[in-house]
């Protein structure tokens, strides 16, 4: 089995939020072929009432690669007037990477002759 061009890629999304009307929406996609990785976060909370809270964040991680790019977004907009103030939180994270991966870089491996990955399943 050959370690050259893999890669470990995580995405995570969480999204909160309380008030009288609430709604939050958290999603998390990933893909990982030979030599690429792509990675995309996003989140939103929504809340409306007389003190709306809401909270929304998402990260990632990819190792390795000869090249790696990473975008991050946030932003809040708060309504605080009115009799029903609202509140919103949307974050989102993209990453990529590309080339030269080995996700278990600085492990020794036996050669077991399978494709064992050294009791990480």
């Amino acid at each position: 089995m050959s370690l050259s061009n893999t890669f470990l890629i995580d995405m995570t999304a969480a999204a909160k939020a309380l008030g009288d009307y609430a709604a939050t929406y958290a999603t998390t996609s990933t893909l990982a072929v030979p030599g690429h990785a792509i990675g995309f976060a996003a989140a939103t909370a929504v809340a409306q009432d007389p003190a709306p809270r809401t909270s929304a964040e998402t990260t990632g991680l990819v190792t390795h690669g000869d090249i790696i790019s990473w975008h991050e977004l946030e932003l809040s907009i708060d309504f605080p007037h009115g009799p029903t103030p609202v509140s919103v939180d949307m974050s989102i994270t993209t990453l990529s990477s590309h080339g030269g991966g080995n996700v278990l870089l600085g492990y020794a491996l036996p050669d077991l002759g399978g494709t064992s990955l050294h009791g990480l399943f």
